[in-house]
């Protein structure tokens, strides 16, 4: 079925990799934030920077728009009820409703709560119209960093967090397992363990990993979590998904012995594809490309007034 992804428009070039990494396709259409492809999975549980999602009914021009409603099999969509929401036409939704409301045998409109949500979005030249199927909510304030039991500054947004995971394309079936060699206070591990997903963590740091532990037990979470150096790993893993520590005092060389070290074990245990955060004040890729994981994407986030974030997905 071709459904429509309804992105977010923080950050369209990361939201679209994300669906992509999910429906695991290369054939889509883009229309601005607007997403179309085919897709039979059930990605609302999953994605973080998509608003809603929809089965693609039709696409047209703003000419062609009325003959399309009147071609168009509304019996085959509907159920006991409907509402129409547009964006951006020059019609009114009335005027649509109307339109369609002929068009079924028994005409319900509800506009509290429809059974059945059509929407019809106008970009640039074509008007999409698609039949709700999910709204994805937006629920990530109570998991933020303040909120958890143990708080610690540096860690990511739940947002971003998920958007990471997501980008590796990690099915939850089967089950995938995601890796987190520096994990701190563990906010990659819940995102990843709330999506169904088995989980591992390591850090050098005793004090981190005890408030791993505690955030992990406050989610009704169980990861194996464990002291273990992340230059040294030697277990091959399928997907990686980590953000790099950073001291914004610490002197350049120390940084570069750490994340070369760690790169230089990645390129050695990963199978299929790593998601790493780094900061954006450092060369990453002069130390990429010592070695031999290849950019699939890189993405440029804000994290706050003095500092960005680069996301980069890496494969061997």
């Amino acid at each position: 079925m071709k459904q429509i992804f309804l992105l977010n428009q923080s950050n369209l070039s990361l939201a679209q990799a994300e669906v992509l990494a999910l429906t695991k396709t290369s054939e889509f259409n883009l229309h601005n934030h607007l997403l179309i492809t085919d897709n039979k999975k059930h990605l609302h549980q999953r994605l973080a920077f998509t608003k809603s999602i929809y089965q693609h009914l039709f696409t047209c021009n703003n000419k062609d728009l009325k003959e399309n409603i009147a071609n168009f099999s509304w019996e085959s969509i509907y159920n006991s009820s409907f509402a129409v929401r547009a964006f951006n036409l020059r019609q009114k939704e009335s005027t649509l409703a109307s339109q369609i409301w002929h068009l079924l045998k028994k005409p319900k409109v509800n506009l509290q709560d429809p059974s059945t949500e059509i929407h019809f979005h106008k970009v640039k030249t074509q008007i999409i119209v698609g039949k709700l199927l999910y709204n994805i909510p937006y629920d990530y304030d109570e998991r933020k960093a303040h909120k958890r039991p143990s708080n610690h500054p540096t860690a990511l947004h739940p947002q971003l967090a998920r958007a990471m995971i997501n980008l590796t394309g990690a099915p939850t079936q089967p089950q995938s397992t995601i890796l987190d060699p520096f994990c701190g206070a563990g906010g990659i591990l819940i995102e990843a363990g709330l999506m169904q997903l088995k989980t591992i963590g390591h850090d050098i740091d005793n004090d981190m990993l005890a408030r791993c532990r505690h955030n992990m037990k406050s989610f009704n979470l169980s990861p194996k979590i464990s002291k273990r150096d992340a230059t040294t790993l030697e277990e091959p893993t399928d997907y990686m998904v980590t953000d790099l520590p950073y001291a914004l005092g610490s002197k350049n060389t120390d940084l570069t012995k750490l994340y070369s070290n760690f790169l230089t074990t990645l390129t050695q245990i990963l199978k299929i594809r790593a998601v790493i955060g780094f900061p954006s004040f450092y060369n990453y890729k002069k130390l990429i490309n010592k070695t031999n994981l290849k950019i699939e994407h890189e993405f440029t986030l804000p994290i706050h007034k003095s500092l960005s974030k680069k996301i980069v997905v890496l494969s061997p």
